[in-house]
């Protein structure tokens, strides 16, 4: 089974950051358009609930503020909790990655949001996930290539001890009281 989604969006406001114990959290919410227009005109949008733990949760809290553009991949997790005596469900993303796209306009003044650098960003965001799984493949596809080096050296060792199989039975057949008993030699 899989449970993996990939969003790009932009952040509605500041990320919240707490410690749990130990842990570290970031939530915060993420506008994703549809990639259409309602009957009013307006573009429709999700928002969607995030969270991060650990040290990138620490990196979403420090590099991150309202109106940035991001990419994520992470896991959709749902989950109930009562509140004023009512049982109430969340579904939120669990991050594993993050990547900034770039700043909200508020922190520099020359950052041009069109769609098309959008658009850009998250295939610039594609082809560096792109790259990476090249890269493992090969590494895979080498890893295999070694292991297959590896099972002809295991046959050869296999086929070695056959052979000290046979000259160790022709000797204890010679030293044997009837020499005329022949080794058994394996056939292949």
């Amino acid at each position: 089974m899989l449970n993996k989604s990939v969003l790009v969006g932009r952040l509605t406001k500041d990320p919240a950051y707490f410690k749990k114990g130990d842990i570290m959290i970031s939530t915060f919410c993420l506008a994703v358009e549809r990639g259409y227009k309602t009957k009013d005109g307006n573009i429709a949008v999700d928002f969607i609930v995030c969270k991060a733990f650990g040290k990138l949760a620490y990196n979403i809290h420090e590099y991150t503020k309202k109106g940035q553009l991001v990419a994520l991949t992470g896991q959709i997790q749902s989950r109930a909790y009562i509140k004023d005596d009512k049982k109430q469900y969340i579904t939120e993303i669990i991050c594993e990655t993050i990547k900034f796209l770039n700043m909200p306009a508020s922190s520099k003044s020359i950052i041009p949001q069109s769609k098309e650098e959008i658009s850009e960003s998250a295939e610039s965001y594609s082809n560096d996930l792109s790259s990476n799984f090249n890269k493992e493949k090969l590494r895979a596809k080498n890893t295999a290539k070694d292991n297959n080096e590896n099972n002809i050296n295991d046959e050869i060792y296999n086929q070695y001890s056959n052979v000290v199989k046979v000259m160790k039975e022709i000797e204890d057949s010679s030293n044997n009281e009837n020499p005329s008993s022949n080794p058994k030699v394996p056939t292949s």
